[in-house]
């Protein structure tokens, strides 16, 4: 199946872009920040047209793609509505901890990550436990443990987690005053620029394993090692 005419287009942009809608609000999510949670060409992307049965039409990701260059503009462009514009700024669109940042737009886990882990610590699935499928921690038992606990995240959640951490600490920075001399504040929020706040802290967070060291301390795991293209922690 393809999109092959202007009605096609109109049918499938109406479509996705409900789907779209759906996925900011469970995700609970600013427009801006679709091209995060789904990257064009991603795993995630690719997964969002397929669990939407819309991987087999083709020229259904070309108009996902435009969906959210679409949003993306609406929101830097100010052409949201003042109702949009309340919502998303309301502090269900906030990160509120550095905790928060684990799991806001992170789906849930799914069996090939029980099969990572069976591979990892030379065990079975029927060892495996699912403890919570939302916080991708499962239980499981071999030869060398009578029981772990383990926390996994694929490397693309490992970079949404990253760039969610750099949300909620700008956003925590710019709540903050600085005193120049006595009787003379200024807001942070009137000098610091986002983009080069994520430059820096995109910087700082890829020198020495910083980024695994804060997942490790936000979870209270232990770093144990990678698996392909996973990470995982254990208690």
């Amino acid at each position: 199946m393809s999109i092959n005419s202007r009605e096609d287009a109109n049918r499938y942009y109406q479509i996705i872009n409900e789907l779209v809608d759906d996925y900011i609000d469970k995700w609970k999510i600013r427009p801006s920040n679709l091209k995060r949670y789904l990257k064009p060409g991603s795993e995630r992307f690719n997964k969002f047209l397929e669990r939407n049965k819309l991987n087999d039409v083709k020229g259904a990701d070309r108009v996902l793609r435009d969906i959210i260059e679409d949003r993306d503009s609406m929101e830097s462009d100010g052409v949201i509505t003042f109702e949009s514009f309340k919502l998303f700024e309301s502090n269900e669109f906030k990160f509120e901890s550095l905790k928060q940042c684990l799991y806001k737009g992170i789906e849930k886990a799914d069996l090939n990550m029980e099969k990572v882990l069976a591979d990892y610590f030379d065990t079975s699935l029927g060892q495996i436990d699912v403890v919570d499928a939302s916080k991708h921690m499962f239980k499981l038992s071999n030869w060398k443990s009578d029981e772990d606990e383990v926390i996994i995240y694929s490397k693309e959640e490992i970079e949404i987690i990253k760039n969610n951490m750099i949300d909620y600490l700008f956003t925590e920075l710019t709540k903050k005053k600085v005193e120049i001399v006595e009787g003379i504040e200024i807001d942070l929020s009137d000098l610091l620029k986002a983009n080069m706040f994520d430059e820096q802290m995109s910087q700082i967070f890829e020198r020495n394993n910083f980024l695994i060291d804060t997942i490790s301390k936000v979870l209270s795991y232990k770093f144990n090692g990678e698996s392909g293209n996973y990470l995982i922690w254990t208690k």
